[in-house]
């Protein structure tokens, strides 16, 4: 009975380890159906999000590409972009860069992270590839070849290439020139008198990515904020008023981004340019009387571009700015009789600042323009004798010596006209007299005339001709009649 016991304890013994393997291979097919499955999913699930979330052609150029993003597997997320650029989404790479081998060795260790984003990457786009060859989305079919490549430090790398060498791959010509092999519509604006620095340099790529951008044209930046990058535009528009397209970034607007005949690199001549947005200053080029810098295209001789503290968009403060150009008119307001500038009046109150229907720019003509501020007295002054006088026969517009910034002093001002009323036995009138009821120096109008006009007789303040009470103000009766 021994025997028996012996053999199945062999035979127990010889069929344990035959178990045991069976359920690893068991559990190595199982592992292996599951990685395949995830394999799938991974492919089905890129399928999908390509043609649901970026359409059949976004897919087209990822498989025709894989060739070169078998290495550059970070720009897969590129074709994904707004913008592609052309050689970049046909996959002609050698149209702007030498040919050369795979990656041969990888200089820094990235760590295992970066390692498994790669493989999972191509783990992703490869099946890609295979789905879209069957279903025929290549023109052609290329042969791969097998290379063994040579480090610098001997080790021997195989690698997949399409028919290319070696070595590292550049330019196929100078930044400064590759660009005008497929750009050279462009070149004309090289011979404009004002050029952008990065496009008359070559540098396209400071501006442009040279494969894909979110951006239109491929901007390196959005559209609103690429140039702020290069000009220091924050002190412009940090300010009490921001010219709107500068507070928005949209420099393109007014400026060329590549060259220009304008200065400035403007894209059209300052007044046109400005009329665009301006049509109320537009219809002003018509008029016969126009200001020197508004006509001669000079906008900014005024106005800043960007951002001012000074409305509107001003150089400087009125009429500070205006003196720039009128020293002159400086000098008048400094007079001790002047119209209140810069208090309730600033320059552009009587001047427009760029064209009118009437000489030194004003909106209004003759009397008409000063009665703008001073109607109270244009019913008096328009029923006076002195009616057929323009207000600017006594008064100087901006200062004077003389109060109220009369153009010569009173009484030698009246006088230029009224000639009659000199000599010994005539009134003294002059303010060497005094004027006891006024309080002050005798003139013609101190007490007795008003030159804008009454309602009394001989332009009298109080009473009419021939009664007393004009002259008993100051001469008062003393006694009785006889």
């Amino acid at each position: 009975m021994s025997d028996p016991d012996v053999v199945h304890d062999d035979v127990e013994s010889d069929m344990h380890p035959t178990s045991e393997e069976e359920r690893r291979r068991s559990w190595y097919g199982l592992l292996l159906v599951i990685l395949l499955l995830l394999l799938l999913l991974c492919c089905a699930v890129t399928s999908a999000d390509v043609f649901i979330t970026h359409g059949p052609e976004q897919a087209r150029f990822v498989a025709r590409n894989l060739e070169c993003l078998q290495c550059h597997t970070e720009m897969i997320p590129d074709f994904a972009k707004a913008d592609v650029h052309s050689p970049f989404a046909l996959k002609e790479c050698t149209t702007c860069h030498t040919p050369h081998g795979g990656q041969i060795t990888t200089i820094v260790t990235q760590g295992p992270g970066s390692t498994w984003r790669r493989i999972a990457t191509l783990a992703q786009w490869l099946p890609l590839r295979w789905w879209y060859s069957i279903w025929g989305f290549f023109g052609g079919r290329t042969s791969a070849t097998s290379t063994s490549i040579q480090t610098g430090n001997g080790t021997v790398v195989s690698s997949t290439t399409r028919g290319v060498v070696a070595g590292q791959s550049g330019l196929v010509m100078p930044e400064e020139q590759l660009c005008w092999t497929c750009h050279g519509d462009l070149g004309p604006l090289l011979g404009d008198a004002y050029q952008h620095q990065p496009f008359s340099a070559g540098h396209c790529t400071t501006c442009h990515d040279p494969h894909a951008s979110d951006n239109r044209a491929l901007l390196v930046e959005a559209p609103n904020r690429i140039c702020f990058s290069c000009h220091p535009v924050g002190s412009w528009i940090d300010r009490a008023q921001v010219h709107p397209p500068a507070a928005q970034g949209w420099c393109v607007d007014c400026h060329n981004p590549h060259a220009s005949n304008y200065k400035g690199i403007l894209v059209a001549p300052q007044r046109e340019l400005c009329f665009r947005c301006h049509p109320s200053v537009a219809v002003l080029a018509d008029m016969p009387v126009q200001h020197p810098p508004f006509e001669n295209n000079d906008c900014t001789g005024c106005h800043q571009p960007h951002g001012s503290d000074y409305t509107p968009l001003l150089n400087a403060p009125q009429p500070q700015l205006c003196y720039n150009c009128h020293p002159a008119i400086k000098d008048q307001f400094a007079q001790p009789s002047h119209h209140p500038i810069g208090l309730n009046l600033t320059c552009s109150s009587c001047h427009d600042p760029h064209a009118a229907q009437y000489q030194f720019l004003i909106n209004a003509q003759d009397n008409s323009f000063c009665y703008q501020c001073h109607g109270d007295k244009q019913a008096l002054y328009d029923a006076s004798a002195h009616s057929q006088n323009l207000c600017i026969r006594c008064h100087t517009p901006h200062g004077s010596q003389y109060s109220p910034i009369l153009v010569a002093p009173n009484p030698q001002l009246c006088l230029q006209c009224h000639t009659g009323l000199t000599g010994p036995n005539r009134h003294p009138v002059t303010p060497n007299f005094f004027d006891v009821h006024a309080q002050k120096g005798l003139t013609c109008t101190s007490t007795c005339h008003n030159p804008h006009g009454t309602s009394f007789d001989f332009m009298l303040r109080n009473f009419n001709f021939p009664q007393d009470g004009q002259c008993l103000q100051c001469h008062k009766w003393v006694g009785s009649y006889f």
